[in-house]
Formats: structure tokens, sequence, C-alpha cells
């Protein structure tokens, strides 16, 4: 693709909320400017508590790229908040989250884009791919339970039977926000919001099922993203993980109202799946942890009143 032909294509926005990671930052934004698609514009939102990553933008990145806008929030709005500024702020008709601590491979949003560039009747809401496991130096683990693929070919699939099958399994085919491109129009809900409720853990999922309510997916099967597992993640801790059970929870009951789960196999199998993963936070906290065990019971008996529904 060459610059002169660069109003042929669609303005894509890569957005990148931050907080305190100047090296990983670095190493994100640059993947993000040696993507291979002419035309990106790359909006950053500063939360950090100290100057690091601003005096790293200013210096190093802000003289040479005109297409970087750089927002300092003038205080710590949290990355849920953070996020839904720089969509509102996204001039594109197509939006990319990169996370601070992950990575594009060069060709990620050119291969991507191919897909909107050919959809014309729009029935593509969302394009994701493979993505690659990486640690905090960098080097790849081995592909496991956490990136199994939608399918082993490219492939373009019903968002409503993707979609399914998330909710069935419990598990995110989609991938971390980092790892799909997707039609801004078709985000009619705010970035991590589900039926006017803000998720705390799965706010990704959230999101991705009202894109695969609007049309369907495209999968491509070659990585083309990496996601970074490090020790600055608090993605295991116990109370991360009941959040996630009640996100999952009200994505489930919630989701017959886009039009998933419409069987009522399907629609049990979700519930019970859910159940298992409520057992499971039971087992966390066998003992004490009273305020946890209510909002577990609360989640419990949400799903056992719709498993009694006829």
């Amino acid at each position: 693709m060459k610059e002169n032909h660069k109003k042929r294509y669609p303005l894509v926005s890569i957005l990148i909320p931050t907080y305190n990671r100047p090296h990983y930052f670095d190493l994100a934004l640059t993947s993000a400017l040696e993507q291979t698609y002419p035309n990106i514009e790359i909006l950053i939102g500063d939360d950090s508590s100290n100057e690091d990553t601003i005096n790293l933008v200013q210096t190093k990145y802000l003289p040479a790229h005109s297409n970087i806008t750089f927002i300092r929030n003038q205080r710590n709005l949290g990355l849920l908040d953070n996020s839904l500024n720089l969509f509102e702020k996204a001039n594109g008709k197509y939006i990319n989250y990169l996370m601070d601590d992950d990575l594009f491979y060069p060709e990620k949003i050119e291969k991507m884009m191919a897909y909107f560039l050919n959809d014309h009747k729009e029935e593509i809401s969302l394009v994701t791919s493979h993505r690659n496991l990486i640690n905090e130096n960098g080097t790849p683990f081995p592909d496991g339970h956490l990136n199994q693929k939608i399918s082993k070919t490219d492939t373009i699939a019903s968002g409503i039977e993707v979609g399914n099958q998330i909710l069935m399994n419990c598990h995110n085919y989609i991938g971390e926000p980092t790892t799909p491109l997707f039609r801004k129009q078709n985000l009619i809900e705010p970035f991590g919001t589900l039926k006017g409720r803000r998720y705390h853990f799965s706010v990704d999922l959230a999101s991705w099922i009202v894109l695969l309510s609007k049309g369907n997916v495209a999968f491509i099967s070659e990585p083309l993203s990496c996601f970074r597992l490090h020790r600055d993640q608090q993605l295991q801790s116990y109370s991360k993980q009941i959040d996630g059970i009640e996100d999952l929870t009200h994505l489930i009951v919630t989701a017959k109202q886009y039009g998933f789960l419409q069987e009522r196999e399907k629609w049990e199998q979700a519930l019970i799946e859910v159940l298992n993963w409520i057992q499971k936070g039971f087992h966390y906290y066998r003992k004490d942890k009273t305020e946890i065990k209510n909002r577990l019971f609360q989640c419990q008996e949400l799903v056992h009143n719709e498993l009694s529904f006829p």
C-alpha cells in the first residue's frame, strides 16, 4: 500500500489506554506505528501518576508522527473510563484497542481491513485472529486453553453462532481488547457495558456480545497480535475472579435479549456452565469472606431461577 493511495482506505483508530508502564507502552506504540495499513490514527490516554510516559511521547514520538493524539488525563480515570474517553474521541470508522502491555504484528490492521474492504454489504461487524501469548520479556508461551482457535483456517462465521459457543463454553474465543478490529457504528452500547451494566472484569466480552449480535465475525488463523502475561496483572486475584463470575452470570442471563441461546438446550448448557464457575468461586472462599459468599449466592440464585423457567 502506497502513501498516495491513502485516501482510498477508511481511517482506523488505534486506541491505547496506558498507566505507569512506559517500557511496555513504548513497545506497544512502536508496534502500532509499524502497521502497513496506510490510514491510521493513534489516540493515547495517559492515566499515569508520573511524567515518564508523557516525557517519552513528547520527546520520541510527537515530533515525528502527526497521526498521534496524546491525552494526559487530569485525574486517574481507571482503565474502563480511559478506554471510553478514547472511543468517544476516535475519528475512525473502525476501532482497534491496543492495551499498553500488548503488541501488534505489522500486518495486523492491513489483513483485518481486507475483510471490511471486501464486505460491500457490511455484514461483518468484527474481525479477529489467533493471538500469541508472551511473557514479560516477550518470550512466547505454547498455545493453550486461553487462546483456543475458533477455526483452524480463515473463516467467516455467524456472529450469533460464535456468540453461542462463547456463552455455552464460558470462553472468550474472540480475544482480549487488543485482538479484534470492529466497526465503530456497531458498538451501540458503551465499551464494557451490556444492557446498562458496566462490567468489572469481562469488559471485552460485554462488547463482543453486542458486536456479534450485529453481524458476522471473520477469523484469521495466523497470530496477528500478542497478549502479554506478567506479574503486574491481577487477572487471577480472588477478587477479580468473583467480579468475573458476576459478569459472566449477567452476560449469560442477558444474552437471550440479543438473539443468543434461543434454543432451550443451548440456554441450559450455558447456565450449567456458569454454575460450574460459581461453584469454583465457593471453593476459593471456603472460609470466612461472608460478603464474597453473598455475592456468589446471588449469582447462584439468579441462575437457578432461570433454569426453573419452562
